[in-house]
């Protein structure tokens, strides 16, 4: 029998789902409108001439065999020694192994409050202008709008996303570029120029799957229940084929770059799967490979940070397939 009760408790329970599907729909508004940013209007600073440099475009001809972005926020006391075994491994690969290799890396400083751009500018002054740019953002945009920012101005034929803390060691490049290799090298018998242009495509991830186990088993148990929440959302997205969004080691074709970064909206942490989700539906393939991965002292992960970037999951949820109000602009659209 339908009763007043049941009426007023009818009545609580829609009034509750409307509420929240109302600041729902709020809180992605928000979030809609902050994924509106250009990262391409950010000027190079020489400090040799202390002059501001119009910055290069992704969508330019390649100029360098390897572009390195590194995206760095309060990262005065790590990014040195990151610095110097990069620089050191790039310098000996194109000293002792091929003299046409070229490359450049890019620092962006994302809003850092200490000496982080000091630094960075040290080894612009010790290796000059062409091999090392920094770009300082005025302020703390996240990571992801900090890569985005160092990929748009890329000059590399290849384009290598890098943590500035050194997790992963960076002679694993090898690896990836490997990978790579089998994926944009057509061979004789795939020689026509439609299936060539195909092949530039491509995105090869770092992945440290290999070593979950050994993570959990020293994770706090609300950690690892946050992590299982975290990769049920990105199964969500981007389903259960790559096994490490996370891993801040990812090597990109130019092509693959330009259409990825043009379309990329979330500005911190869950921009890797974004990334991900773009990658499959602009069809552009995507390999994982294990590398070699150490902790390093003064992560900025926190609990609040996973349960951040579960909201993030949800933004691209709902931008990209619920309202559908994220729209993918392919190759040919600007």
């Amino acid at each position: 029998m339908w009763t007043a009760a049941t009426t007023t408790t009818t009545l609580a329970l829609a009034t509750a789902v409307t509420f929240i599907i109302w600041r729902a729909a709020q809180w992605f508004n928000s979030v809609d409108a902050e994924s509106h940013f250009e990262a391409s209007q950010h000027f190079l600073e020489d400090p040799n001439s202390f002059e501001k440099v119009p910055p290069p475009s992704i969508f330019a001809e390649a100029t360098k065999s390897l572009s390195v972005v590194i995206p760095a926020y309060n990262e005065e006391d790590r990014l040195p020694v990151t610095l110097e075994d990069l620089i050191g491994y790039l310098s000996h690969r194109r000293d002792t192994q091929d003299t046409n290799f070229t490359y450049e890396i890019i620092i962006v400083d994302d809003g850092s409050k200490d000496n982080t751009s000091g630094i960075a500018f040290d080894y612009v002054r010790k290796y000059s202008f062409e091999a090392v740019r920094v770009i300082r953002l005025s302020k703390n945009m996240g990571k992801g709008g900090a890569v985005k920012a160092g990929m748009m101005i890329a000059r590399g034929r290849q384009l290598l996303m890098a943590d500035a803390d050194g997790a992963t060691r960076i002679s694993d490049l090898a690896k990836l570029e490997a990978v790579m290799k089998s994926i944009t090298d057509p061979g004789e018998a795939q020689s026509t120029r439609a299936i060539q242009q195909q092949n530039e495509l491509g995105m090869v991830i770092g992945s440290r799957a290999h070593m979950q186990q050994a993570a959990v088993n020293k994770r706090a148990w609300h950690r690892n229940l946050l992590m299982r929440v975290f990769h049920l959302l990105v199964m969500m997205v981007i389903g259960d084929k790559v096994k490490d969004t996370q891993c801040g080691f990812k090597l990109f074709t130019r092509r693959a770059g330009q259409s990825l970064y043009k379309n990329q909206r979330i500005k911190r942490w869950c921009f890797d799967v974004e990334l991900i989700y773009l990658a499959q539906e602009l069809h552009i393939p995507v390999r994982e490979v294990d590398v070699e991965w150490r902790e390093v002292p003064g992560s900025k992960i926190r609990i609040t940070s996973m349960i951040n970037m579960a909201m993030e999951l949800l933004a691209v949820l709902m931008g990209y397939k619920l309202f559908r109000r994220w729209l993918i602009k392919t190759e040919a659209e600007a």
